[in-house]
């Protein structure tokens, strides 16, 4: 790491910032009449985080919501002439489809297939308008009109779900950063109180202490109900 660089600073202050600490602690201990001294122990935050389970499900989670909601803005696109309450039907079953690992009930693969044809004749019949806009009688010209409000009312609602979506993940993500933190300083305290250790610092901060807790933080987040 270069010292000359922003990040060479950081690492410089929060070494001062570290020692400051620990001489005040020494000092404090060294006051205290049969004080057995400071006892450091140091823990790799990014292992611990990678080593809670929790962290994998929740990974798990996101991106079954991210897949999910991806498949269902893809099948609105796809099938833009359907109805609001066609296309939500739709996307329900191909996204059902893409979890029954190869066990999708008939009724509903059938019902899929029905909206899928339906969704076709649609594309179909605005093709065909559109390609003879200039010779419409006034029906066929309404007809015409209905379907391309039906694919801008689509493009509204992929608009709308798609900024809620990312609302929603990132309230999801936020949620998982503030759970894992606090369950991480909960039980670092509780492991270090146990341990008879005064000071825990991340490895990231003080690249050294008497002991390394990892792993007991780890266990520890682990069997935590």
């Amino acid at each position: 790491m270069k010292l000359d660089t922003p990040a060479g600073y950081r690492a410089i202050i929060l070494g001062a910032i570290v020692l400051c600490i620990v001489a005040s602690l020494s000092g404090a201990k060294a006051g205290q009449k049969g004080a057995d001294g400071i006892k450091i122990a140091v823990f790799d935050q990014d292992k611990a985080r990678n080593g809670y389970k929790y962290v994998e499900t929740a990974r798990a989670d996101f991106n079954k919501r991210l897949q999910d909601t991806d498949l269902m803005l893809k099948t609105w696109q796809l099938n833009a002439l359907l109805t609001d309450a066609d296309q939500k039907k739709l996307s329900d079953l191909t996204i059902e489809e893409s979890h029954a690992n190869g066990n999708f009930d008939d009724a509903k693969k059938k019902e899929q297939k029905r909206l899928l044809d339906q969704s076709k004749a649609y594309t179909q019949e605005f093709n065909e308008l559109q390609a003879n806009r200039n010779g419409l009688n006034p029906q066929q010209k309404d007809r015409l009109n209905i379907l391309v409000r039906a694919a801008s009312d689509t493009d509204k609602r992929i608009e709308d779900a798609q900024n809620k979506a990312r609302a929603d993940l990132q309230k999801f993500d936020n949620d998982v950063t503030t759970k894992i933190m606090a369950d991480t300083r909960e039980v670092v305290g509780k492991v270090a109180k146990d341990k008879g250790f005064t000071v825990v610092f991340s490895s990231v901060v003080a690249w050294y202490g008497d002991t390394d807790i990892t792993d007991a933080v780890i266990k520890a987040l682990n069997d935590k109900k």
